[in-house]
């Protein structure tokens, strides 16, 4: 080979090299940006809209983000030990099974006609942990596979949506297929354990209203939660009751819905 063809060849390898390195460091680069989103949308979840999200990640204290990213990593396959332990001591509210099944007859008109995308790896996850679950171990295996599927169907018709709402009167239009299943299932999990049946009792901030709070469900969706959505969510003649928290897709969707415009604030705030 002459001198010339050897000059081009270590010339075009340090051309390749170069590019490979650049493309490692914006996946790099990517992936944490994907991570810092996922926080940042997990503290506007469990803290608030208004929360200042930069403190709350910040703070040594504060583990929820913590949480909910070692429950991402696992649905994302991240995890090295490819484990999540479920939480075994959620107060459970007893209801009759079928209820959990039922849903509000607004949304079915917002998935017909639909094109869903699939997540398998997803809907094997969700399985798995329902099965793993020591506080559903005394449900029968039918209800079981049926709670797996309603969970998973609702993410992955629900994520196939536009939603019209309105805050402030200006009507917004929320895609709700912009979010990311495996975030909304990692809060999920951090939330209620993927039990449908979950109840958390927490004193009330303002006693002179009332002296506790509850939330409800897969999203742990608290009462005057509820209420906010369900002004926003007028737009598309959708109201829930707060006995219809208990539903899995209702519950699910006013979750979404919640995330979804968390979602926005975040891009507005860059």
């Amino acid at each position: 080979m002459d001198k010339g063809k050897k000059t081009d060849l270590i010339v075009l390898m340090i051309l390749l090299a170069s590019i490979i390195t650049i493309a490692l460091i914006l996946t790099s680069l990517g992936e944490k940006n994907k991570l810092e989103r996922v926080a940042a949308l997990s503290v506007l979840y469990n803290a608030g809209l208004g929360a200042d999200y930069k403190t709350f990640l910040n703070s040594p204290t504060y583990l929820y983000d913590d949480r909910v990213l070692d429950a991402y990593s696992y649905f994302t396959d991240k995890n090295p030990s490819n484990e999540l332990m479920l939480n075994n001591s959620i107060r459970m509210h007893n209801l009759p099974e079928e209820r959990i099944f039922e849903y509000n007859s607004a949304l079915t008109k917002l998935t017909q006609a639909r094109t869903k995308k699939e997540y398998p790896d997803l809907e094997r996850k969700v399985a798995s942990l329902i099965e793993s679950s020591k506080l559903l171990s005394d449900r029968s295996d039918l209800f079981r596979r049926r709670l797996s599927e309603e969970i998973y169907d609702s993410l992955v018709e629900f994520g196939g949506t536009k939603v019209e709402i309105i805050i402030g009167g200006r009507v917004r239009t929320l895609d709700l297929s912009k979010l990311d299943p495996a975030v909304v299932l990692s809060i999920m999990t951090v939330e209620s354990s993927l039990n449908p049946f979950a109840l958390m009792e927490e004193r009330s901030i303002d006693e002179s209203f009332s002296s506790y709070v509850y939330s409800r469900g897969l999203m742990q969706i608290y009462e005057m939660t509820l209420w906010t959505l369900n002004s926003w969510l007028r737009q598309s003649q959708i109201n829930i009751k707060p006995e219809e928290l208990w539903s899995v897709r209702n519950n699910i969707f006013l979750g979404m819905v919640y995330l979804a415009y968390a979602n926005e604030l975040l891009e507005e705030r860059r």
